[in-house]
């Protein structure tokens, strides 16, 4: 239990107290307590404004329920003080004595601490990326990446039962296109003229398809029409986007799927149909116009949404309710929880609809991310996929390292657009906030290597002796970490994480700069051991969740094929342009 839960439930008791003393209305008795960290220092570590919640159902002033609940509150160790400020906040203060010892016990739980089996029993489907098929992955639906992994990564922390998955919707008319186009290179490779249309797939990736089947199966497919070609090589070119590239990609950026699902597999095992049949007995279909239609406005939402066209081909988003359906209902996941891009806030209105009718809507979460910019020297890198000017996950990783591009992805909310600059992306200063983290975490592993070198172990430490405003609030920080693990689960905000770690990586470098830690005071000097050791335990939970590299020492760059602080420039696929690489080490 995190601190702020405990305070929450000593405010919860004191309401309850209150209710059966004061005779409030029952409805009091159970109402939801809010507690949150004051802005201003001066108003306590935690307050609760549940005075203010209750004023209306007692009628009674804010701060006289506020008073009533102050006198009710239970005794705790961790609590010096009970405040009560305008207009009826109930303000806590914790003891300074027992902050003090929570640096033993974060540093004695090391990698345990802050987990917790509150999700315990709960298996949880988290699918993202999701990448197109019909190319490698770019840094695009890259984003989508790490806001799903490190979700991930958060729920099975607190104990739910998670899988891993990544969707290809490897039909329909996309991959039609895709194929023809790998035919027309494919002519093209045996000497013959061809014209590339507006609608096919022009980057140089197509040109690399058409040149390994000519490598295999050589000119076995000459003299053969360009639908008997491009119905021929839409699975092998899928072999390779979606069997060789994306994974590949994946692993590179630190993502590690449990499972791989295809659109085609769902296809080809009836579940569609049945999906068709349970929503039309369920009244949630309409036919019109030859095609088959979600009453999408009946269920709430005003737009309209075709399931099966009128040539009897489902659409995507027909495709996708059976996936749902089967994995909530068949695999017997108990949530679903997707991540996706900006442009599907159609399809999740549409989605939404057909959940309802399913009754499946309570079960399913969806987290849509906004659009990746990336810059160059202030200038913003235009990219269009269709075109072939684009830039692959996998240069970027090149480029700037996975750390750095895991953490650019994470560092702002995913209801904002990202702003990924390159300059800044590989520099190795404070101004970078990756380096900035794992310098403080490599700065810490030196100080304990140093005090092992001089004999000097933080192990039965005296924290009683940690009694600076600077310590005390160190540890407040640290002890933030389970409280911030139920906002980004609440919130499913795991930028969160980035913002944390930063800010107590500051903390840190801060009291670093204005208190030696190890002295001519061999017990202050263990005591603050202890103290740097449970923020070293901290900063590597935190950079753990995140998927980021926690250095035991300072990086130094190794290599590099070009100056420091360039950055590779936007690839123009469609002339098979190359990014150069740059490497560091830890020293």
């Amino acid at each position: 239990m995190s601190t702020r839960e405990a305070i929450a439930e000593a405010v919860r008791a004191a309401v309850d107290l209150a209710a059966a003393d004061l005779g409030w209305p029952a409805e009091a008795r159970g109402a939801p307590v809010e507690v949150e960290r004051p802005k201003e220092p001066g108003h306590g570590d935690y307050a609760s404004p549940v005075a203010m919640r209750l004023a209306r159902l007692v009628r009674r002033k804010p701060l006289e329920i506020a008073h009533a609940l102050r006198a009710r509150m239970p005794r705790m160790d961790a609590v010096e003080a009970v405040e009560v400020a305008p207009p009826g906040f109930v303000n806590v203060r914790l003891a300074a004595a027992w902050v003090a010892r929570q640096a033993d016990v974060i540093a004695s739980a090391g990698p345990d601490f802050g987990r917790s089996t509150r999700l315990r029993g709960q298996r949880i489907q988290v699918e993202y990326i999701s990448a197109n098929p019909t190319g490698p992955m770019t840094v695009a639906n890259a984003r989508g990446g790490p806001l799903g992994d490190v979700l991930a990564n958060v729920l099975a922390f607190v104990g739910a039962d998670v899988t891993r998955e990544h969707y290809e919707n490897d039909t329909g008319v996309q991959i039609e296109q895709l194929a023809r186009s790998v035919a027309l290179r494919y002519r093209e490779l045996f000497g013959e003229q061809v014209t590339i249309p507006e609608d096919a797939y022009p980057a140089e990736y197509v040109v690399d398809i058409a040149k390994e089947i000519r490598e295999r199966e050589g000119d076995r497919y000459v003299g053969m029409s360009i639908d008997e070609q491009a119905k021929a090589f839409a699975p092998k070119a899928i072999a390779v986007i979606v069997g060789e590239w994306h994974p590949r990609a994946a692993e590179r950026f630190g993502i590690h799927y449990d499972v791989w699902y295809r659109e085609t597999t769902l296809l080809g095992s009836g579940y569609f149909q049945a999906t068709i049949d349970e929503l039309r007995r369920l009244g949630a279909l309409e036919d019109r116009d030859g095609a088959v239609w979600l009453r999408s406005r009946e269920l709430g939402e005003d737009i309209e949404s075709v399931v099966i066209r009128s040539n009897g081909i489902p659409t995507y988003l027909g495709v996708d309710i059976a996936y749902h359906r089967h994995c909530l209902v068949e695999r017997g996941f108990d949530r679903k929880i997707d991540i996706w891009g900006a442009n599907t806030h159609g399809h999740m209105r549409r989605m939404r609809a057909a959940m309802r009718a399913l009754g499946l809507l309570d079960r399913w979460d969806v987290v849509i991310y906004q659009y990746v910019r990336f810059l160059h020297e202030g200038t913003l890198l235009r990219m269009a996929k269709r075109s072939g000017q684009f830039l692959l996950l996998e240069d970027v990783i090149d480029a700037v390292g996975v750390d750095v591009a895991r953490w650019f992805y994470l560092q702002v909310s995913p209801e904002r657009h990202l702003d990924f600059d390159f300059e800044l992306a590989v520099q190795q200063s404070n101004d970078n906030p990756v380096y900035y983290v794992q310098y403080a975490h490599a700065r810490i592993a030196s100080i304990l290597r140093t005090a092992t070198d001089r004999g000097l172990s933080p192990d039965g430490a005296d924290v009683s002796l940690l009694v600076a405003s600077a310590e005390l609030d160190l540890i407040k920080q640290c002890l933030r970490l389970p409280e911030l693990l139920d906002d980004v689960l609440e919130l499913r905000a795991v930028h969160l994480l980035t913002g944390y770690a930063l800010e107590l990586a500051g903390m840190f470098h801060a009291y670093y700069r204005d208190h030696r830690v190890v002295g001519d005071d061999e017990g202050l000097s263990r005591a603050r051991l202890r103290l740097v050791q449970a923020v070293q335990v901290t900063l590597r939970q935190v950079l753990g969740l995140i998927g980021v590299g926690v250095p035991e020492r300072i990086p130094v760059e190794v290599a590099s094929v070009r100056p420091a602080g360039s950055v590779p420039p936007l690839m123009d696929h469609a002339n098979g342009d190359c990014p150069p690489v740059m490497a560091s080490v830890w020293l």
